[in-house]
């Protein structure tokens, strides 16, 4: 009396690599999607830096205290032409050609340091859970 069991493990080996598939387009897509949306939505960033290793699945990202148009206005008119006003747009038109936004980076002079942390604790816990939930959202069986 011979027992004869088969087991069709097809739908087992889809289910699996589907989830693969899922994992790595999170790692390598909408992990950075979803760090600059918590820059947009959370610290309201316009246009948030956000560097990705894909193929690692790393995502980095630096967050500044203000934007370098905010720094380079509250040090003054000095780095600039004197015919030039302190305006965002003055700012933007200037920093557009190389060779002066490489003077006017090489001769900024602000060394304000504080030893008070960027990011509030509270900035952090939003980050967490915004990687939580979106991590729940795209990886699902």
């Amino acid at each position: 009396m011979a027992l004869e069991i088969n087991i069709d493990v097809e739908p087992i080996v889809k289910c699996l690599q589907q989830m693969h598939g899922k994992i790595a387009h999170f790692k390598s897509v909408d992990l950075g999607q979803e760090m600059s949306a918590w820059q947009v939505d959370d610290m309201h960033r316009h246009r948030p830096f956000t560097m990705r290793w894909r193929r690692e699945g790393r995502v980095q990202t630096k967050i500044r205290p203000h934007s370098l148009y905010e720094m380079l206005k509250s040090e003054g008119v000095a780095l600039l032409p004197k015919q030039m006003r302190a305006t965002r747009r003055a700012l933007r038109k200037h920093l557009k050609h190389p060779l002066a936004r490489a003077r006017a980076l090489k001769l900024r002079q602000h060394r304000h340091w504080s030893m008070r942390p960027i990011l509030r604790q509270e900035l952090e816990r939003q980050l967490i859970e915004h990687m939580r939930q979106a991590a729940e959202e795209k990886i699902r069986w």
